[in-house]
């Protein structure tokens, strides 16, 4: 792992900073809308807001070890630098039934690439395509699944921890050719069930509104306003005030 960066955010820290453990702007532009806004103690950072560059190898073989792992990595880091803090990793998984739920945890790896390089968006659908070539079943899932880990001030004073797993997830069919020019990843050839799309055709409302990522951000969305709500902030508020 890097160095870490030690600096603090140039701003009055927020109340409560909740920062994404991604380096994927992609997802960072996905998620932003579906988490502002959840109560106004509350400020969103990304990794690279803050410039921290942690270097997480993704050892686990499952989705929910790689999320607590990057949790935790980027706790470490982001820790010192906010008093409260929630940490949020998410890792995600296509899941296509003739493969044997492959590629799964190796989603972003599945395309073969030269040593010390990863695949494009453009290599993974690629080489689905030419996996699934000739398939009759083509059911499929995305699967999201989103650690959370930090602290918030206690009701009973201290730190109250927070270490929690959520999950969302859509099932679907993996079409024969691409379709639409939207969404990143594999969006391109993951119809969901019910729909007319692929996730590549949906603007990003309409794609938020249905996905994977979208529903396990709306668990913790739901969780992080019980935890809130639980803590002590009210009370931290009025004892901060001028």
């Amino acid at each position: 792992m890097k160095t870490p960066v030690t600096d603090h955010p140039k701003e009055a820290p927020p109340l409560v900073a909740i920062v994404l453990a991604t380096g994927n702007r992609d997802k960072v532009r996905e998620l932003q809308p579906m988490l502002e806004g959840i109560c106004p103690f509350l400020k969103l950072y990304s990794l690279g807001d803050l410039a921290l560059t942690p270097d997480i190898e993704e050892t686990e073989p499952t989705l929910e070890g790689n999320a607590r792992l990057k949790a935790a990595a980027v706790l470490e880091l982001a820790g010192p630098m906010f008093e409260w803090l929630i940490v949020m990793a998410d890792d995600t998984g296509l899941e296509v039934d003739p493969l044997g739920g492959a590629p799964g945890v190796r989603s972003a790896r599945f395309a073969p690439a030269p040593e010390g390089a990863s695949p494009s968006y453009d290599d993974n659908v690629r080489h689905l395509l030419h996996a699934m070539a000739g398939a009759v079943d083509r059911t499929a899932r995305f699967r999201t699944v989103i650690a959370m880990q930090g602290r918030l001030p206690s009701a009973a004073g201290g730190s109250l921890r927070v270490d929690e797993t959520l999950e969302g997830r859509i099932d679907g069919t993996i079409t024969t050719e691409r379709h639409g020019e939207g969404g990143f990843g594999y969006d391109p050839v993951f119809l969901p069930d019910g729909s007319g799309k692929t996730f590549a055709e949906m603007g990003l409302p309409e794609k938020n509104a249905i996905s994977h990522r979208a529903r396990a951000v709306a668990a913790a969305v739901s969780r992080i306003r019980h935890l809130m709500t639980s803590s002590d902030i009210p009370s931290t508020i009025t004892r901060n005030r001028p």
